[in-house]
């Protein structure tokens, strides 16, 4: 579990939705230390062969399906 500002995230349900992404294959989340919130949320992936994806991509693709995490 990452806590996050009092939030807790719990990893696995990031990953699995990111898993539901058509670009993505392989995601990984993890909590890294913040000097404000305690923890921040990192994540891994691995894309399919041949697709690029920006941070902004991912952030509309998350935007009003889950808490927010920024």
């Amino acid at each position: 579990m990452i806590i996050r500002g009092g939030e807790n995230i719990y990893p696995r349900e990031v990953e699995e939705f990111l898993h539901l992404h058509p670009k993505i294959v392989e995601a990984h989340v993890f909590g890294i230390p913040d000097a404000r919130l305690g923890e921040t949320v990192a994540a891994w992936i691995r894309l399919n062969d041949g697709e690029t994806v920006t941070e902004e991509e991912l952030r509309s693709y998350f935007k009003g399906k889950v808490s927010p995490i920024n």
